[in-house]
């Protein structure tokens, strides 16, 4: 699959190159992929960015000073459509699956991002016109999902747990790297820090079981400290009405959720309290 990269600077200037690989990431940095060096104001990494057959997956760093939008409204991540332009700062950036032969002059398309919006307008109106009391925002949450719970056992013994104990631990340190990215990663890294820690502590290997834990422990208190800053910032934002900082928690606390039991409580009122909140943010004006 190609994938290509159109990137429109403040002056109107266009630079266009393809995707290498399964993901990259975007820029000031020289090691990035798609490296901006002169672009102070974005981060080392800012975006990462890999298409898939459907759209491309984006994501923007967590803490990153300078946001992102698509369509206007804050985007922090998730996929979008093939010629979804995202706007960060003054640059826009497009990613399309198709190369600059294929592109016909003269030939007007109906972006994506049009189509989606018209049809998320729509939509607005109809629930606005519903009358169903039930459509109100849920302000009101269930008791927060746990992300940590029981500590991992070795599934495995001898030869087998030390090949376990060494690729879960490979393993966690790239997702723990990847946790500005994709969240769910970060979880999921904690998971595999303590079973390297089990299984090291299986084989009698003392000083890696308690590297394990230290990295583990790290992580985990990260990640906690994150989630409750991202449910007290939801609550506020819900509070004041500002329903587009609260979307845009929402999909946080979403992300860190990600691999969760979708039959929890907490989870689903994420899930229908973001569906509320782009309707509200789309509604037009009375």
């Amino acid at each position: 699959m190609e994938a290509y990269i159109e990137i429109t600077r403040e002056d109107g200037s266009l630079e266009r190159m393809r995707i290498e690989g399964e993901q990259i990431t975007l820029g000031k940095a020289s090691n990035a992929g798609v490296s901006l060096p002169d672009q102070r104001d974005l981060e080392n990494e800012h975006l990462l960015i890999a298409p898939r057959g459907e759209g491309c997956w984006i994501a923007v760093a967590q803490g990153a000073k300078l946001g992102a939008k698509v369509g206007g409204a804050p985007f922090q991540h998730g996929m979008v459509a093939w010629g979804t332009e995202v706007e960060v700062g003054n640059l826009r950036f497009k990613i399309t699956d198709k190369p600059p032969q294929d592109q016909k002059k003269g030939q007007q398309q109906v972006s994506p991002l049009v189509m989606v919006g018209a049809i998320v307008a729509v939509l607005a109106v109809l629930w606005l016109l519903s009358g169903d009391p039930s459509a109100g925002l849920e302000t009101e949450s269930p008791e927060p999902y746990v992300l940590f719970t029981v500590l991992p056992a070795c599934p495995d013994t001898g030869a087998v747990a030390q090949h376990r104990a060494d690729e879960d631990a490979e393993a966690a340190l790239a997702k723990s790297e990847r946790y500005p990215f994709d969240p769910s990663d970060g979880v999921e890294s904690v998971r595999l820090y303590r079973t390297a820690q089990a299984c090291y502590a299986v084989l009698g290997m003392a000083p890696a079981a308690a590297e394990m834990q230290r990295e583990g422990d790290y992580m985990q208190h990260r990640i906690e400290e994150d989630y409750r800053t991202h449910r007290l910032r939801l609550e506020r934002a819900l509070e004041h009405e500002n329903f587009d900082d609260a979307v845009l928690e929402t999909r946080a606390l979403i992300a860190l959720v990600g691999e969760a039991d979708p039959n929890d409580a907490y989870v689903q009122w994420l899930g229908r309290l973001e569906r509320q909140l782009e309707l509200e943010i789309t509604a037009p004006p009375e």
